[in-house]
């Protein structure tokens, strides 16, 4: 059975985190998240206040297939500022994990050194702190790149859930979903 972690770190962008978040669990898939600070609480960029499932040093040794960052400006910078959130995406890109970054978040991609053979897209005001570090930009909602896939914004969380989804669960329970929620 898949199972997805979403790393929230304070700051992090609401939609950019629930969409994906309840389409991945409507679909089957067992979802966790884990804080990367010393506490559960996780705020929102808008307020939000979320209890994560554990802290991110309790997720060491969790067997997972996806591992999932939410953007927003003050939670990308949060991310980028941890050294064991960088440190899981290395040891997670070379075990062949699926990694995805939505909105600012495939910044962290970037500076973690993992996007250099892959497409990527992200919020067009990170796009040069992304652009020079992937193997080519795109201009997409969504881009799939093997294990590697990223997403522009809010705006593109229902679509980059479905996708994960997909690449999850498979199409057509992706499909289903996507009919149930009249998307």
């Amino acid at each position: 059975m898949a199972v997805a972690i979403f790393l929230l770190a304070d700051g992090f962008e609401e939609l950019e985190f629930v969409a994906p978040y309840d389409i991945l669990h409507r679909g089957g898939v067992t979802v966790k998240t884990a804080s990367i600070s010393d506490k559960k609480e996780v705020l929102g960029a808008h307020g939000l206040t979320i209890l994560a499932d554990s802290l991110l040093d309790q997720i060491e040794g969790l067997p997972f297939t996806l591992l999932v960052l939410p953007g927003g400006g003050n939670g990308t910078e949060n991310l980028l500022k941890s050294t064991s959130v960088r440190n899981l995406l290395v040891k997670s890109y070379e075990a062949d994990k699926q990694i995805a970054a939505i909105c600012a978040a495939p910044k962290v991609l970037a500076n973690a050194g993992i996007l250099a053979d892959y497409s990527a897209t992200s919020y067009p005001s990170v796009r040069a702190d992304v652009e020079p570090y992937c193997k080519k930009y795109l201009d997409v909602p969504v881009v799939i790149s093997e294990n590697i896939i990223t997403s522009r914004g809010a705006g593109t969380a229902a679509e980059f859930g479905f996708c994960l989804l997909s690449l999850l669960a498979g199409f057509e329970v992706a499909a289903e979903v996507k009919g149930k929620m009249i998307f």
